[in-house]
């Protein structure tokens, strides 16, 4: 059976589209931490880390307009996961701080059989070799993108380094706050 580009990135995209849908759907069952890498549980994951920030560092860390982090952090705080309190040093400034039950909400890992589950329709067999192909197409594209002279990250993730530091701020990174890095 041939398969030509257009149609392998029609099911790319269809694929994108599904677990977009599929993360949704877990996020609504499981709560904020449905997923630690998006909305409300990105955030929650990160003040798991870092249990109080200036709303500003948050913005900046996360790559968030203020205007969208504000909404997040309006629904975690009615919630009652977050609390916001102006800066004492920066009245303009507000401090988010995990509330107890943010704390709880925040150890919550999404249940691990269900991300095992999704790729029982493939053998052991097939699960390497799908991994092995994803592997080869993120360098392809990885290896354009630097061949293009495309930041790796945000230009502003460079030279943050706010009261995190350097080290803190990679440590983010590399938990999944940013682009993976291999």
């Amino acid at each position: 059976m041939e398969t030509n580009n257009q149609e392998l990135l029609h099911q790319l995209f269809q694929l994108s589209w599904l677990l977009r849908r599929y993360t949704m759907h877990h996020h609504r069952e499981h709560g904020p931490m449905g997923s630690p890498f998006q909305g409300q549980g990105r955030i929650l994951a990160l003040l798991k880390l870092k249990p109080e920030i200036s709303q500003k560092e948050l913005s900046t860390i996360l790559d968030i307009r203020s205007q969208s982090l504000g909404e997040l952090l309006a629904k975690l705080e009615r919630a009652g996961y977050i609390t916001r309190t102006l800066s004492e040093t920066d009245r303009r400034s507000m401090n988010i701080s995990l509330t107890e039950s943010g704390r709880a909400a925040a150890e919550q890992t999404p249940e691990t059989g269900e991300s095992e589950s999704f790729f029982d329709c493939l053998t052991a067999e097939e699960q390497a070799s799908f991994a092995d192909y994803l592997d080869r197409l993120i360098k392809h594209l990885e290896s354009k993108l630097d061949a293009a002279g495309a930041p790796d990250r945000p230009a502003f993730t460079r030279r943050h380094r706010g009261p995190m530091g350097p080290d803190g701020f990679d440590r983010l990174f590399e938990r999944g706050f940013g682009p993976r890095r291999r």
